[in-house]
């Protein structure tokens, strides 16, 4: 990583970077930087490493001076400050962040939800994060896909079924 930019990204978090997602940034996984995003192999969508797992460290500069540039509502209407030790490393896509705890009070990868305005711990360590998303991108099966497909009908006609009362 640029000296400059960790050391940006150091006075935004109050606190060093962890060593490991330091490692992985100067050696990140060629497997996620070809890993598409898109299930149809279209280069639409970007990579992993464009959104989830963000390869450019001027990328998480900027999306972590952005998390912190104003507040956020909780669903409740009080002010939320995004918490300085959070670093964010990627997104989902959809509003939601991938974070790692710069103070190391929560080991691993923790994500936030913005509906629920809530952190949630979602693997034990980066190196199982990376993992996730290799089998969420690239160890994906043709199966997989369908049956991806078959719960995104069921959850249409639920949705069909709740428009009609009969």
């Amino acid at each position: 990583m640029q000296n400059d930019i960790q050391q940006e990204l150091e006075v935004l978090c109050g606190s060093k970077l962890p060593q490991e997602y330091l490692a992985l940034l100067d050696l990140y996984p060629s497997i996620l930087s070809s890993a598409l995003r898109s299930d149809d192999g279209s280069t639409e969508d970007g990579t992993v490493a464009d959104v989830e797992l963000l390869s450019s460290p001027g990328d998480v500069l900027d999306v972590n001076k952005e998390v912190r540039a104003g507040m956020i509502y909780e669903p409740d209407g009080t002010e939320f400050f995004w918490p300085s030790r959070m670093l964010v490393i990627g997104e989902t896509g959809d509003g939601d962040y991938y974070c790692l705890d710069t103070q190391r009070e929560v080991e691993g990868v923790i994500q936030y939800r913005h509906r629920p305005v809530d952190f949630v711990h979602l693997t034990e360590s980066l190196d199982d994060f990376v993992e996730l998303l290799i089998e969420a991108f690239v160890n994906i099966t043709d199966q997989d896909l369908d049956e991806f497909d078959d719960d995104e009908e069921d959850e249409d006609e639920d949705e069909t079924d709740d428009d009609n009362p009969n």
